[in-house]
């Protein structure tokens, strides 16, 4: 994923202080704690209020300051990261086709879960626009009682995942896939913004028109394509006057202040302008409470809450075949993102978490969003690095973000509902700018121009084209179905590029002793299934050869069942040729441990280890042979 976000500077080398960092700082005794049995304050730990124990009610407040002096930089770094969530979260609720108040929901529950049972202290997680993008056809086609359901499914899924260790399968996704897989998700969010050009859908109709389905050709487009109609030629002006301010706010705003997010104050600005200006002279544009009103209550399970216990369809087997599908996209999807975050913010502050934690906190996390109404999510790349910058890197500080945010949903939801929806569609332009690896398109360019244009232009980008294929591939795969598929095929189409590749690195060195009698072959490169076909294709016109053969395998390490193989066909077509005897010397340690335990299939084969092997004085290492690069 991209290293920068919406108002997230990151800077390579970003120091965060160690623990052992953290207890030197705090060894100083507190000049304000007037005798308090508390010396220090551990930063990020709410125990230390409570030990040693207390000496009586007096203690309490001399133990609260020094505990809010200490971790001052947690909680404020929570309280601005929940307040960029805000515009972010209600956004992501309106490209889901769902309520602003489901994605409010999700972001303060998935905020606590990865932060109390995650694996990396510091990430910050809530709605995203990754797992919003594959909602809409689910919510639109059956419902949001379907989507909740599929949510908790997700969840479950996502901490199977943890149980069975599985986190380091990222390790094997190549950077081509990750920038198609930015680039896929940054066009989807970006061209789902113009729905706020259509009408709004009628009353029952889930998000209404029609939505993005998994096997639709070019359904990201869905705004262009759909039924629903556009909105009027002044509403339309206004709105993207409203975009147009947000965008600007956004931009200026940092140089006057940065006590809020851009973002946030391009909000502000925005709904201003709607309600003190637009509205007055006569026209207006579309605001949260006229597409979909947020109340601020505390969240009831989906069962009981009167909003929801009538859309909850039966738990039954057809219900299970629709969420499914949609379930594994957004578990896929969010452990992707989130185990990437966690390797991004890993390198920025030198230190290691835990990527089983991490899918176990957020499996969490999604199935608690489902069961309250959320529409689930993952990390907050953006929130998780401006967390971090800002100096919030224990779990406290994670867990002030999602109590902060509980704290707006329950308070402060009469304004969110006078947010203008282009206001919000404007920050989410600004997701999509940063989402898109825009570096990329010079790679491409660089790689598919010849050599003398690129040293005519300066234009040193040239890659592999196979890895420009993959990710265009990733691209076209995102936008066509979605994102899971679309990194699934760029992860194949990688796998089957790198077999390819290095089944034709395999080479074979040639030499004959001195007395004619034997013939020794060195097999250099990997053998496995790929490289087997080119492996027997190498040998020259066997018969001719002396009747004593050793296949030296010291640059070379067998790696499968058809690698082991090859050995044997080797050794028939030696046998078939009339040689005495043929033998496999100098394996790996572990090659021969390999081809040791299968003993039975290869009974007639002459193998040997590294360490047991000694040189041939009939075969020279030096000038006295013939040696030949087939």
């Amino acid at each position: 994923m991209v290293a920068q976000q919406m108002d997230v500077e990151v800077e390579v080398g970003l120091e965060v202080p160690t623990n052992n960092d953290t207890e030197k700082e705090e060894e100083q005794p507190d000049a304000d704690a007037k005798g308090s049995t508390i010396d220090e304050a551990i930063v990020g730990d709410v125990l230390c209020l409570c030990k040693p124990t207390m000496a009586g009610p007096s203690d309490v407040g001399s133990r609260l300051w020094t505990w809010m002096k200490a971790n001052k930089t947690q909680v404020l770094s929570g309280i601005t990261v929940a307040l960029a969530q805000v515009p972010e979260a209600v956004s992501f609720s309106f490209v889901a086709g769902v309520s602003p108040s489901v994605g409010l929901q999700s972001a303060w529950i998935l905020g606590l879960s990865t932060s109390w049972f995650g694996g990396r202290p510091g990430m910050v997680a809530g709605a995203t626009g990754a797992i919003a993008s594959v909602l809409p056809s689910l919510v639109a086609d059956h419902g949001v009682g379907y989507m909740f359901y599929a949510i908790m499914l997700a969840g479950l899924i996502q901490m199977l995942f943890s149980f069975l260790r599985l986190a380091s399968v990222v390790r094997i996704i190549p950077h081509p896939v990750m920038v198609g897989f930015c680039n896929g998700l940054g066009v989807v969010i970006g061209v789902a913004q113009f729905n706020i050009f259509k009408e709004p859908a009628e009353e029952g109709d889930h998000g209404g028109g029609h939505r993005r389905a998994l096997s639709e050709i070019g359904a990201a487009f869905d705004p262009f394509t759909n039924d629903r109609d556009w909105v009027s030629v002044e509403m339309g002006l206004w709105m993207t006057f409203h975009i147009a301010v947000t965008l600007l706010v956004y931009k200026l705003f940092p140089k006057i202040s940065d006590a809020i997010p851009s973002s946030l104050a391009g909000i502000i600005v925005s709904t201003i302008l709607e309600h003190a200006f637009v509205r007055p002279i006569g026209y207006n544009s579309y605001t949260v409470e006229d597409l979909a009103s947020v109340a601020g209550e505390l969240p009831t399970p989906v069962w009981f809450d009167d909003e929801y216990e009538d859309l909850m369809p039966p738990l039954d087997g057809d219900t299970f075949s629709v969420i499914l599908p949609t379930a594994i996209t957004a578990a896929a999807i969010g452990l992707l993102e989130s185990l990437l975050t966690l390797e991004i913010i890993d390198e920025l502050t030198n230190t290691k978490g835990s990527g089983n934690m991490e899918a176990f906190g957020q499996g969490l996390g999604q199935f608690l969003s489902g069961v309250f109404g959320g529409m689930g999510g993952c990390t907050t790349i953006g929130q998780s690095l401006m967390n971090i910058h800002n100096g919030g890197y224990t779990r406290l500080s994670s867990t002030a973000a999602g109590l902060f945010m509980l704290c707006i949903l329950l308070a402060a939801y009469p304004l969110i509902n006078l947010i203008p929806v282009a206001s919000l569609a404007g920050v989410m332009f600004v997701v999509t700018f940063y989402t898109i690896e825009w570096s990329s398109f010079k790679v491409v360019v660089g790689t598919m121009l010849p050599r003398t244009y690129r040293d005519k232009y300066n234009l040193q980008t040239k890659v592999n084209r196979s890895d420009v294929l993959i990710m265009l591939i990733v691209v076209a795969m995102t936008l066509v179905y979605d994102l899971a598929i679309g990194v699934a095929c760029g992860v194949v189409v990688s796998c089957f590029v790198y077999a390819w590749n290095a089944g034709t690195r395999l080479t074979l060195d040639r030499a004959v002793s001195l007395d004619g009698e034997t013939v020794v072959y060195t097999v250099n490169g990997p053998v496995f299934f790929g490289s087997i076909k080119p492996l027997m294709d190498l040998f020259p016109d066997i018969s001719k050869d002396p009747k004593k053969v050793i296949i030296l395998f010291e640059n070379a390490e067998i790696y499968d069942w058809s690698g082991m193989v090859a050995l044997k066909k080797i050794h028939e077509k030696f046998d078939n040729a009339g040689a005495e005897s043929v033998k496999f010397e100098k394996l790996s340690v572990a090659s021969h441990t390999m081809i040791k335990k299968g003993d039975d299939l290869w009974e007639e084969l002459n193998v040997f280890e590294h360490t047991k092997i000694e040189e041939d004085p009939s075969v020279p290492n030096h000038l006295h042979v013939e040696n030949q690069n087939l």
